[in-house]
């Protein structure tokens, strides 16, 4: 927040300087004309440099306004490490997929069933579980009213998101069998609020997404952000603090009070 407001501090003293340098410019111009009859070489002196000043400050100003642009860019990208808007989640998974491919230690999701995701991966993800690969999914209760209206959102048969819930449980639990430290690497935590934005982390690279009113989560605009960076950082914080707070997040969806 400091950091933007010195940047934005700087841009207003830049603009003011540039302004007052412009009308000293306009003012010497002016001068120069009503002094032309009675000194003329004065009248050149004051025309041409005030003209030069103008020149000077208009160009200024149109790079100025590039160059801000241009570091605003800079720090969406180099600071909170945005490396892709995709206009649905359906391009992202393309994405996506390059990087599971690479993934070797943490696979951390918020989604709902993801039934086209267990359907193309599972065999790979059964591989990278075998050689140690982490799972924790959070999703929302297949009992919780809220997952009910979202089906209605979705427009969605009554009882098909609950289902794909509880079959992602029992695909995670068919994992387990590969795993060499299955109650530890392979989890599953539910919650029941309005549903969570869709979250995606693979290693160093992570995807975020909304979830919109009558869009299916495949049409919905989706994120990626990089490592080392802002954003990155900000939304593994946030994931970890919803993970490990037992009020929200239980192992038994069974717990939440009905």
């Amino acid at each position: 927040m400091i950091k933007n407001a010195l940047r934005k501090l700087e841009e207003i003293n830049a603009t003011l300087l540039n302004i007052v340098t412009f009308w000293v410019g306009a003012a010497m111009v002016v001068i120069g004309y009503f002094v032309s009859a009675y000194n003329e070489k004065l009248e050149i002196v004051l025309v041409s440099t005030g003209t030069s000043i103008v020149a000077s400050t208009i160009i200024v100003f149109l790079s100025a306004k590039y160059l801000f642009k241009q570091s605003k860019i800079k720090e969406i990208i180099e600071t909170w490490g945005l490396e892709g808007i995709f206009r649905t989640r359906a391009e992202m998974n393309l994405n996506c997929n390059l990087h599971l491919l690479e993934m070797e230690k943490e696979l951390d999701i918020i989604a709902f069933g993801l039934r086209s995701f267990r359907d193309s991966q599972s065999d790979l993800l059964q591989k990278k579980v075998k050689n140690g690969l982490k799972i924790r999914v959070l999703t929302i209760s297949p009992n919780s009213f809220f997952l009910k209206q979202r089906e209605k959102d979705e427009k969605e048969i009554e009882g098909h998101m609950k289902n794909t819930i509880i079959q992602l449980a029992e695909w995670l639990s068919w994992l387990k069998q590969s795993s060499p430290d299955a109650d530890n690497n392979i989890q599953i935590r539910y919650y029941d609020t309005l549903p969570l934005d869709f979250y995606f982390r693979q290693d160093e690279y992570l995807y975020i997404g909304p979830y919109l009113w009558g869009l299916t989560s495949q049409q919905t605009i989706s994120y990626e952000f990089r490592a080392n960076s802002q954003g990155y950082d900000y939304y593994k914080s946030y994931f970890e603090n919803l993970w490990n707070n037992t009020n929200f997040a239980k192992a038994d969806y069974t717990q939440f009070t009905p």
